[in-house]
């Protein structure tokens, strides 16, 4: 088995997994190209970055700025019409249905009507994507990570 491991001590997000996934080998060309199957109008800015003394890649998707509203039947067809090798199709379906399946338990919904809001934008759909072409590119099986740290605290509400 071949595992992936994300550090996220500092926090993590999917541009972020984008630019590791980078790091790591996975050429741009391989990312690029199969993500301009989603049809979804996006470009990728590559570009090394420091940071408190460490060097890393980041990864900016320049996107139409009107984002529509999209539900579960919009995920799917988006990711069926993209003809995405079918590990990667397969991933991050199963991405979308844990996310649709777990907003469908808190607002009591069948997944067919949950409305997904920053996750159904054309950045997260982008960033999952991405993410499950690296993980395929890399052959991994399995990524883990490190607990992300959460903090606490009280705050005053009405």
């Amino acid at each position: 088995m071949r595992l992936g491991y994300l550090d996220c001590t500092a926090g993590v997000a999917g541009d972020m997994c984008l630019g590791a996934l980078l790091d790591c080998g996975v050429p741009r060309d391989y990312l690029e190209s199969h993500l301009d199957r989603l049809g979804l109008a996006t470009e990728l800015r590559v570009h090394t970055v420091e940071r408190q003394g460490v060097t890393a890649t980041q990864v900016l998707i320049d996107m139409p700025p009107e984002q529509p509203a999209r539900h579960w039947p919009e995920i799917v067809a988006i990711l069926e019409k993209a003809e995405l090798p079918a590990p990667v199709f397969e991933r991050s379906l199963a991405v979308f249905r844990a996310l649709g399946e777990a907003e469908a338990s808190v607002h009591r919904v069948p997944l067919e009507k949950v409305h997904f809001h920053e996750v159904g934008a054309v950045d997260a759909i982008v960033d999952i994507v991405g993410t499950c072409l690296g993980m395929t590119w890399l052959k991994l099986d399995r990524l883990m990570a490190s607990p992300h740290p959460i903090g606490g605290g009280w705050v005053r509400a009405a």
